[in-house]
């Protein structure tokens, strides 16, 4: 089944979507499964993740939750990212329950899940939470990077519940995003694969997401093209036919202080953003992933939040340090 959205015919997600798919031949091959949420007022985020990969057996993942004192992982309130567990029997990925301590169910499928999160009987970190999406999940044009042999949704969503953190009770209510994806992922990207993830959600009728890689030929740039993505204004949602992204760095960490965005759909809106950052924090796996938190206002003047996802390969990380001693 397709979905028409502007000039394009795209993929819909249907209820079997929500399951395992059968896997490509490649050893690569892997599942995702992630959820974000926020809690603005105290500039605190998170993730619940899920990874799996069939042909190895495995799945990875976790939790974080991450605030303004420090983007460090062993110094945020709270961090477990697994890897090389053990993908239980007979796994059902609507009624799931993962050695790393998340779990979700589907209550609708494809728009209302019931997420939760326990480590065994550690206390620090316990969330209950439901997600309810605000539109159907959101997909890509097949071969649009990077989902060049990929399948990869988006969707924006309300997200309510509870935090028990190191103690302390945390009531969630907030606008955020969670993916769902399938197909190969290589774990190596060399020095290549550097790109960005920038979503936000002002409220239930308006948000934004853009996937951006760098321009040029200067592997460091912070000037970015839009890949892809989508614009959703009025209760109206639109591929990204175009764009760009414009970024300030801290100049001690390189971390994203401020994006800009420019943002063009197949509806002939446009949209520009400005983000601010609250709270950062880095993700070392087999890319560093520099994650932040940020205050979003558009063009019409609504004010959201979300998170972006600056993504380096290693390697090249390594280079951008080196420039600059």
């Amino acid at each position: 089944m397709t979905a028409p959205t502007g000039r394009a015919s795209l993929p819909s997600f249907g209820v079997d979507d929500d399951r395992l798919h059968a896997p490509g031949e490649k050893h690569s091959w892997t599942e995702t499964s992630w959820w974000s949420f926020n809690v603005p007022e105290r500039a605190l985020a998170g993730w619940l993740y899920v990874q799996i990969r069939p042909h190895q057996n495995t799945t990875s993942g976790g939790a974080f939750v991450y605030d303004a004192t420090s983007p460090l992982p062993w110094q945020l309130p709270f961090y477990a990212m697994f890897d090389h567990q053990r993908l239980p029997a007979d796994f059902d990925l609507t009624h799931a329950r993962l050695p790393s301590g998340v779990s979700v169910d589907c209550v609708e499928p494809g728009m209302v899940y019931a997420l939760g999160y326990r480590f065994r009987d550690e206390p620090d970190f316990v969330a209950s939470l439901r997600f309810d999406g605000l539109i159907p999940p959101f997909p890509y044009l097949s071969g649009t990077p990077p989902f060049s042999a990929s399948s990869h949704f988006d969707q924006p969503g309300r997200l309510t519940g509870t935090l028990h953190l190191r103690g302390e009770r945390i009531e969630v209510d907030c606008f955020s995003l969670r993916d769902r994806s399938w197909g190969p992922l290589p774990e190596h990207w060399g020095r290549g694969g550097r790109m960005s993830y920038a979503f936000a959600t002002m409220d239930a009728r308006n948000g934004l997401l853009a996937f951006c890689h760098p321009v040029g030929d200067d592997p460091f740039t912070d000037t970015e093209s839009v890949t892809t993505g989508y614009l959703l204004m009025d209760g109206e949602v639109s591929r990204l036919t175009g764009g760009s992204r414009k970024s300030a760095r801290d100049p001690v960490t390189r971390m994203v202080r401020t994006i800009d965005l420019e943002l063009h759909d197949e509806l002939g809106r446009t949209v520009h953003a400005h983000g601010e950052a609250r709270s950062a924090m880095v993700l070392s796996r087999h890319r560093v992933t520099f994650n932040t938190l940020l205050e979003w206002t558009d063009s019409a003047g609504n004010v959201g939040w979300g998170e972006d996802q600056d993504l380096w390969p290693v390697a090249l990380l390594a280079d951008s340090a080196r420039s600059r001693s």
